[in-house]
């Protein structure tokens, strides 16, 4: 159990069972977009009105996609946001849903310093409910991506990208996507380790992105190495839709290393080969305010 002592993560060897809770009903999924922070290219975070209406109305080569990014363990903070700016100035615009609001839900960790997160996620790890190794939880998590997508396919026939950061590239992996929209997956600083092999449910038909981080403890307890945490045996079959990215550190903050960065922006290009247009293209803002005018007086 070493590696309790000294990362306080150190999940069961054996395939979790499915462990239910209120929080993880199908019918809490409804209200995902009231639990969700909204990025716009041109516009930085914005409300759903605004972001619908822009949705169509912003020049094709100023929004090139979405994508759908999910938060770790210990819900929304900062991340999120920086995150978002990396993506939206690429000209995608972004989603972030937070799944610990949905009622009757817990953080998978919790804590005031990353010691006392790191213990709680180990605590809630063996209690199996409130955790990522619960597959209960990674399908709610899924249910509220998939009824993000519902909603953009709605929309908009922009591409889609699933992704999230540490328990929220867990439930990316846990997601069995067909749909053709959805034009690939983002695991920013997270692995599968083998006590989390139960999880993964991923389509490698879609490609996937990996960044891992050479000491994150929050990846490499154990007897995990960076080696071993990687996708490339699920790609086995499809090599080619696969990139991942090793970056020195032990930090696990995302998208924080130039060559993640870098990686990511080349990998985006290919996925959606719209070139950026920077700036407004000749849009006009006040042409659109009529329209969100509208949206806001719509009833919620």
């Amino acid at each position: 159990m070493g590696c309790f002592v000294l990362f306080g993560l150190c999940p069961a060897l054996h395939a979790q069972a499915w462990k239910d809770a209120p929080a993880y009903g199908k019918e809490k999924a409804q209200d995902v977009l009231r639990r969700s922070t909204f990025f716009m290219p041109l516009f930085g975070a914005t409300y759903p009105e605004k972001f619908e209406v822009l949705l169509q109305a912003l020049p094709a080569n100023t929004l090139r996609g979405v994508v759908i990014y999910n938060h770790g363990c210990g819900g929304q903070w900062g991340w999120e946001t920086t995150v978002a700016q990396f993506f939206h100035r690429q000209g995608f615009a972004v989603i972030t849903p937070e799944f610990p609001t949905r009622q009757d839900n817990q953080l998978g960790c919790a804590g005031s310093t990353e010691e006392e997160s790191r213990r709680s996620g180990a605590q809630k790890a063996r209690e199996g409910i409130y955790q990522a190794i619960n597959p209960a939880r990674l399908a709610a998590r899924g249910d509220d991506i998939q009824e993000v997508i519902r909603w953009l396919k709605a929309r908009t026939r922009k591409p889609i990208l699933v992704g999230g950061h540490s328990e929220g590239c867990r439930a990316t992996y846990a997601m069995e996507i067909h749909d053709e929209q959805v034009v690939g997956g983002i695991c920013v600083k997270q692995g599968l380790q083998d006590s989390y092999e139960h999880t993964w449910r991923w389509n490698t038909d879609k490609p996937m992105w990996q960044s891992l981080e050479e000491n994150d403890p929050w990846v490499m307890w154990g007897p995990n190495t960076i080696h071993t945490v990687g996708f490339e045996r699920k790609f086995s079959q499809r090599p080619g839709n696969l990139t991942v990215v090793r970056v020195p550190g032990r930090t696990h903050d995302p998208l924080n290393h130039p060559d993640e960065r870098n990686s990511l922006t080349q990998w985006l290009n290919q996925r959606v080969p719209t070139p950026l247009v920077p700036g407004a293209n000749g849009f006009n803002y006040e042409s659109v305010l009529p329209l969100i005018h509208q949206r806001l007086r719509e009833p919620r």
